[in-house]
């Protein structure tokens, strides 16, 4: 099962990539977690390097073809 849309795959900063999963059915709870923090303003250290490793811990936990 893939855990990331490949549309939403190439977002590389924060804001492009939580409104790309806003879009998506089932969302990952660490996503909708991390979109969370980075909207809301309080975690001020939400970079593009914090979404570079959800996005490795999401496709470790992919299911292989």
């Amino acid at each position: 099962m893939k855990t990331i849309p490949d549309k939403c795959m190439d977002s590389n900063v924060v804001s492009s990539f939580c409104g790309c999963m806003e879009d998506v059915e089932s969302v990952d709870v660490a996503v909708q977690g991390f979109c969370a923090r980075a909207e809301s303003g309080k975690d001020k250290n939400t970079t593009g390097d914090d979404l570079a490793e959800l996005k490795k811990a999401l496709i470790d936990l992919e299911e292989p073809e």
